[in-house]
């Protein structure tokens, strides 16, 4: 499946970077159906930074896993740490000062009736912060999330709950 400039799509792209063909039409599938749920900002940016979107999208799940036990996780305290962890997670991903995590951040709170914006473009900023920390003091992705929690715990993320 092409698109209209006759180059692979990106579900093709994010396929052979994924697993080198195997399992093609599930992976297909799968990030066919990520793409759908984008809004329009974030597909943009997909197309421009297809395997930055991957790595994105492999950080979306890691923060999901790493905060679903914590109370408050719709506006609260594991809202608050998700983000922000996953935000971290981006910079990293993005490397050092790069501001490819924060278009993607911003672009993914682009919602209408985002009652929570500002709590995440905040916590969002965190994460960036501490997604540089990480790749300077060469933290793991274990030492990020204890710098999180330590923020959170520490009244520097923005809760609303």
């Amino acid at each position: 499946m092409a698109n209209y400039l006759n180059r692979p799509s990106i579900f093709e792209i994010a396929t052979a970077y994924e697993d080198g063909n195997n399992g093609y039409v599930s992976k297909q599938n799968e990030y066919e159906n990520v793409y759908n749920q984008l809004n329009d900002k974030e597909k943009s940016l997909s197309w421009r930074h297809p395997f930055l979107a991957m790595e994105i999208k492999k950080n979306r799940d890691k923060a999901f896993r790493a905060t679903y036990h914590l109370k408050d996780i719709e506006d609260g305290y594991g809202d608050a740490v998700r983000h922000c962890y996953w935000c971290a997670l981006n910079q990293v991903s993005a490397g050092l000062n790069s501001p490819n995590a924060k278009k993607f951040g911003d672009a993914h709170e682009d919602i209408p009736n985002n009652h929570a914006k500002a709590m995440d473009l905040y916590n969002n900023s965190v994460g960036y912060y501490l997604g540089n920390q990480a790749i300077i003091n060469g933290w793991n992705e274990e030492e990020l999330l204890n710098q999180v929690i330590n923020a959170a715990n520490n009244g520097k993320l923005y809760i609303l709950k």
